[in-house]
Formats: structure tokens, C-alpha cells, sequence
């Protein structure tokens, strides 16, 4: 009785300890509201996996400085311990003049990005902030800035073993360039204006990685 009793109590032990359900990102978004001067507030939940990546903003076609896709919108994503489970995916807010703010999350798999464009007539700089972000194993980097910088903090994450995918891409035309490593947990790039970047902590588990300072921070040219 006693061992039947411990057996039961050890399956709702590790039932519990398991994330309640699965949605994903872009669902938690599409159902956001305004709230506080933002367009949208993600509110997300502890302990549930939310999957996929999500783009605010539009992209920019190649060969071209034009932009297709849906216009930004300011968006807070309140994390409140939820795991994000980007997939290979991105959380990217491009090529808007709009805000991102997130805090208080895990994210795996993926990379967090902030992409500005000038030039041409267009001035599209973005500006948010990433605070108590835990980022483990991102893929290419935990957060890259991409021509933009003023208005931005990330303060307080832990980015642990930055995957190295290989040479990331020109925005302008989508070749790998070697000049573009990845395997950064923070990466900045040509910006106007500098981020605010404080008490950010960055590990690898591979002591040659860990011991290169590229691997932790670095400052990239979009252009190759």
C-alpha cells in the first residue's frame, strides 16, 4: 500500500511538474488587446510552453529598401515565467517605428531581434526593452540589434550556449557573408545611437567558446 501510495504520489509529482499546455506565440498575440498605451499586452502564464516565433512589423524585400507585410504596433510581452519555444524561429519587431517590451521569461531555441532601416525617405527605427530573459541554447544569438540602438535596454538577461549556426545574412540581399558570425549571446550592429546594455550575464558550457569574448558580445556590420 505504502508503495502504491509513493508511485502515485511521484506521477502527480512530475505531472505537475510539467507545463499545464502548449500554445503557441502568434495565438497569445492575435488574442492581445491595448492595454496601458500599448496596442497589445501579451499577457502570458506561468509554466506554459508557448511555441513558435512572431513578427511585428514589416519585412524588407531584397535588392530593394521596400517593405512588405503588416505595419508595427507597440507590444509589451508580460512573461511572468512562461518558456517560449521560438522553434529556429524569431521574436523580431522590423522596420517600424514601434515599441517591444519583454521581461520575465525563458526562451529557447530561437533569437530575439530589433531591426531598423533609414535611408531613402525611410527612418524606421525601433526601440523596446528585454529584462530577466533567460535565453538558453538561442540559435545565432540571444538578441541581435540591427541598425538601431537609441531607445533600447536589455538589462539583467542570462544567455547560456549561443548556438553558432554559421554566417548570418545581408538583410540587403539574403547571402550568408563570413563577416557575419553567429554563436553571439548579445550582438550589436551600425546603430543610431548607443543601447543602454547593463548586468547582462553570458555563459558557454564549451570552455574555447566560453573563453572567447566574441562568443559573449560583439559589434557586426550589416553589410558584411
Amino acid at each position: 500500500m505504502r508503495r502504491r501510495l509513493l508511485i502515485v504520489l511521484a506521477i502527480f509529482v512530475l505531472g505537475a511538474a510539467r507545463p499545464l499546455r502548449a500554445l503557441t506565440l502568434q495565438d497569445a498575440y492575435d488574442r492581445a488587446g491595448p492595454r496601458d498605451g500599448y496596442d497589445r499586452w501579451v499577457d502570458l502564464e506561468t509554466g506554459v510552453v508557448y511555441t513558435g516565433g512572431l513578427q511585428i512589423g514589416p519585412s524588407a524585400w531584397p535588392h530593394s529598401a521596400d517593405l512588405i507585410g503588416e505595419p508595427g504596433c507597440d507590444v509589451r510581452i508580460a512573461g511572468h515565467g512562461a518558456v517560449l519555444d521560438l522553434r529556429g524561429q524569431q521574436i523580431c519587431l522590423s522596420y517600424c517605428a514601434n515599441r517591444l517590451d519583454i521581461d520575465d521569461c525563458v526562451v529557447l531555441n530561437g533569437n530575439l531581434r530589433f531591426r531598423g532601416l533609414t535611408g531613402d525617405g525611410i527612418h524606421e527605427i525601433p526601440t523596446g526593452s528585454v529584462r530577466h530573459v533567460t535565453f538558453y541554447r538561442p540559435e545565432d544569438y540571444g538578441v541581435r540589434l540591427h541598425h538601431c540602438g537609441a531607445g533600447i535596454t536589455l538589462e539583467r538577461n542570462l544567455v547560456v550556449d549561443a548556438v553558432d549556426t554559421g554566417p548570418d545574412f545581408v538583410y540587403t540581399h539574403g547571402a550568408a557573408h563570413d563577416r557575419l558570425p553567429t554563436g553571439t549571446s548579445l550582438s550589436g550592429g551600425v546603430t543610431e545611437g548607443e543601447a543602454v546594455v547593463r548586468e547582462n550575464w553570458s555563459w558557454h558550457a564549451d570552455p574555447e567558446a566560453n573563453a572567447d569574448p566574441l562568443r559573449h558580445f560583439s559589434f557586426l556590420c550589416e553589410y558584411g
